[in-house]
Formats: C-alpha cells, sequence, structure tokens
C-alpha cells in the first residue's frame, strides 16, 4: 500500500497532466506531440494509483465512468487509458470493494452528464463525485474525498494556469 501523503502527489499530478493533455488536445488543437507523452505518464500515474492506494476504488470508478460517458475522446486519451490498464496488469489489481465501485462509477458517470437550464451549474462544477466521495467518512474512510479532491485540485489549476497564461 502507497502511503497516503504519495498517493495524494501523485493524484494531484495525474490531475494536473491530465487537464494539459485536454488542453492541448482542446485549446491548441492537438499539435503539440508532447501530448503522446504526458497521456502515457498520466496513465502509468493513475495505473499506479489504481493498484497501490488506499483510495484506488474511486479512482477505477471514475476511470470506468469515462469509458461509458463517452468521455475518452480524443486519441491521446484512448492512448492514456490504455496505459493505464496496462499499469494495472503491470502493478496488479487492487481489492475492489464491488458496491463502492458501483456508487462511484455512478457518480462519476452522472458527472459527466450534460445538464441544461438552470441545472447548468451542476454540468460546470461536477460535484457528484466529490459530494458522494464525502459519504465515505461515514464509514471512516477520509482518503476517498482527499484522493478525488487531489486529483480536482491538479486538474482545476492548470486550468487556471491556462487561462490565466495561455491565452
Amino acid at each position: 500500500m502507497l502511503d497516503l501523503i504519495t498517493a495524494l502527489a501523485l493524484a494531484f499530478l495525474a490531475g494536473f497532466v491530465v487537464k494539459v493533455v485536454d488542453w492541448i488536445d482542446d485549446e491548441r488543437g492537438g499539435r503539440h506531440l508532447s501530448k503522446w507523452l504526458l497521456a502515457m505518464i498520466y496513465g502509468v500515474m493513475l495505473g499506479f494509483l489504481i493498484s497501490r492506494a488506499s483510495f484506488s476504488t474511486i479512482f477505477l470508478g471514475a476511470l470506468f465512468a469515462q469509458v461509458f460517458a463517452g468521455k475518452i475522446d480524443t486519441h491521446a486519451h484512448v492512448l492514456g487509458f490504455v496505459v493505464a490498464a496496462i499499469s494495472l496488469f503491470a502493478f496488479g489489481f487492487p481489492d475492489v470493494d464491488t458496491t463502492l465501485f458501483l456508487f462511484f462509477a455512478m457518480l462519476a458517470f452522472i458527472d459527466e452528464v450534460e445538464f441544461g437550464g438552470w441545472l447548468g451549474w451542476l454540468t460546470k462544477h461536477r460535484m457528484f463525485l466529490k459530494v458522494g466521495s464525502l459519504a465515505a467518512l461515514f464509514m471512516g474512510r477520509y482518503d476517498y474525498f482527499l484522493g478525488i479532491m487531489a486529483f480536482d485540485l491538479g486538474y482545476t489549476l492548470f486550468d487556471w494556469i491556462a487561462q490565466r497564461y495561455f491565452r
């Protein structure tokens, strides 16, 4: 098992790098070759986290939800997903609580639904998985919340940097 501080740091970095790849594909037309290396890097990080982190179930659920929601929608993200899957074989599969996995996968899937009208803020903020991870607090599992928040903080930080410095 990976210690929590290291796992949170990797989750933060993975979120940051996932957003960099998003930005290259969405804002820069996918023209930078660095996206391929970055996708492989985040794939290894996610595979390692799913294999070794105490909060692996939430990341596995989110990864599955991304597939079923059709959000792995660029070639670079397909590469990242494939590398994450291969990394799981290399690093080993975690013990997964099926109920928690389905719970987190469902919430992550709902986060990808495009809500319209006055519910549009739900689409923008993608709060279901984060709020749902708070439910794990009642089971004494704060690590799920910390893990998803670390990833989201990295993702959001690069988004903020890109909007501020790369427009």
